[in-house]
């Protein structure tokens, strides 16, 4: 258990190295003396509330300050996107009821805030406009008492939210910190958009550490070209993103020569989704210097398991071993632990779990409900059932073999889609794609649909290569279902942390 929280170790640094570099982005550097300062000026607006406290502010000091200021006032803190963010937005402030909302300016250009004001009856707060005048120290947090509420996209479309503890915030950031070897001197890319759970910790866990954040701008984000030169420039230590991002880097590398630009990176965290070996070797070729991580977990974990990739050659990739404070079962459908090779449910056993979801899903997901077999746990260890799929191999490592809900059954045969999606993306052709089962009347999987964004040149007509048919035959035999494939011209729609939103595919076309 961590004894000292992350904004109280966040201060640790700036008493001891205050002026070191905390935060350096294009317009200049923040040192961790004056971080701290503009984060008490915050502390003080708030006044010591313990409710929730939303954050909506654009990328840099100012949004950094104002996060590490609501954990010291005690308050629990939601992190928001400046973007539209539409009926999501109004969502996740209704669930939440954030006695603050922290903007720049006094939100008159900002319908979401105006909102809030309006509807909610919520208090908005210019953190840019604040001075650092009458700091307010931090207050006395409970280690057990929330620290943040991360939203994600629920299985419905409505956003869960999904609160983590100080203690469990804290104990994360310094794991990620120590096992990654972030320290001064480190240049840690703040790359995951805000609302998800893992931008915060790879801000936090830099800053925990004494590293120098580097917040990436919003016009090289989603570029790869642009984002490979920029870490070059700035000498970034770090990046963590998602593998269908990662492939576009490694393609803007090789096709631009841009290997040598980029010999200071020395981690190269991948998450979010399943890794393959084609992606592997891609890395290993452009960035042979850099450490390769697989993490894996659920935002109502954090994380769950990690697995540094050492494989000379691989196709399936492990998500690895449990992170510390985590226990990781592989079950069946009665609870029982599946043998070694077996596949079942993974379920992660710790105390870090999540409490639950907050407002109208409070207490009613089936998720978190213990064990049937399990006895004898210690006492806060809670259950978190994640309906992700997972074999042990005999070396005690897991793999990741899809989710539950990701199995269909056509014409007979039990189809993972996970296992179509990395098939089609080891294709030179293929940009990106996404698998989705559609059904008939009766709710079961009648058509297979393939959403392909094609390379350049690649599918000219709108029809599909015959080469990815015979890829799909290859790796699946007799068992490959039909499929439909559907060209797009643009990339595929995405939510805030980079995933596919799959509600968000078009109708198929069909020849």
């Amino acid at each position: 258990m961590v004894s000292e929280l992350v904004h109280e170790l966040v201060r640790a640094h700036a008493d001891r190295t205050p002026e070191a570099t905390a935060i350096h982005w294009e317009g200049g550097n923040l040192s961790y003396r004056e971080l701290v300062d503009r984060a008490a000026a915050v502390t003080a607006a708030l006044g010591g509330t313990d409710e929730a406290v939303a954050v909506r502010l654009p990328q840099g000091e100012t949004r950094i300050a104002a996060l590490l200021g609501v954990l010291g006032a005690g308050a629990h803190l939601s992190w928001l996107g400046t973007g539209d963010l539409g009926e999501r937005g109004r969502v996740i402030l209704g669930d939440l009821r954030p006695a603050y909302l922290l903007i720049d300016g006094d939100g008159t250009d900002d319908a979401l805030a105006s909102w809030y004001r309006d509807e909610c009856g919520g208090k908005l707060v210019d953190a840019g406009g604040l001075g650092t005048e009458g700091l307010a120290a931090p207050s006395t947090v409970d280690p057990s008492g929330r620290a943040y509420v991360a939203h994600t996209s629920g299985s419905t479309g409505v956003p869960k939210g999904v609160p983590q503890t100080h203690a469990a915030f804290a104990q994360f950031t310094t794991w990620f910190a120590a096992e990654f070897g972030i320290g001064p001197g480190s240049r840690v890319a703040q790359w995951v958009t805000p609302e998800h759970d893992p931008a915060l910790i790879e801000l936090f866990a830099t800053l925990v550490a004494g590293g120098t954040v580097h917040p990436v701008p919003e016009g090289v984000r989603a570029h790869p070209v642009k984002l490979a030169e920029w870490l070059g420039d700035n000498g970034i230590t770090h990046l963590q993103t998602i593998p269908s991002f990662a492939a576009e880097i490694v393609r803007a590398i090789e096709k631009h020569d841009l290997a040598a630009r980029l010999t200071s990176l020395e981690q190269f965290v991948l998450m979010g989704e399943a890794v393959s070996g084609d992606l592997v070797r891609g890395l290993r070729a452009a960035l042979p210097a850099a450490r390769l991580v697989n993490l894996y977990g659920p935002t109502e974990t954090i994380a769950a398991t990690w697995h540094p990739i050492t494989e000379p050659d691989t196709e399936a990739v492990p998500i690895g071993r449990a992170i510390p404070g985590r226990r990781i079962l592989v079950v069946d459908e009665h609870d029982r632990p599946c043998p070694d090779g077996v596949t079942g449910e993974i379920v992660v056993l710790s105390p870090y779990v999540s409490p639950g979801y907050t407002g109208a899903a409070a207490g009613r997901d089936a998720a978190f409900r213990p064990l049937r077999t399990e006895s004898g746990l210690d006492e806060g260890v809670r259950t978190y059932r994640t309906g992700d799929l997972a074999r042990r191999r005999a070396d005690g490592a897991l793999e990741f073999r899809g989710r539950s809900d990701n199995q269909v059954k056509v014409a007979g045969h039990r189809i993972e889609l996970t296992d179509i999606e990395l098939t089609l993306s080891a294709q030179e052709t293929i940009v990106e794609c996404a698998v989705v089962a559609k059904t008939d009347h009766h709710g079961l999987a009648a058509q297979l649909v393939a959403y392909v964004v094609p390379a350049p040149g690649a599918a000219p007509d709108g029809r599909p290569p015959r080469a990815w048919r015979t890829a799909l035959r290859e790796r699946l035999g007799r068992d490959m279902p039909p499929i439909l494939f559907t060209v797009l011209r643009e990339r595929l729609p995405r939510n805030a942390i980079g995933k596919v939103d799959r509600r968000r595919l078009p109708a198929p076309e069909r020849r």
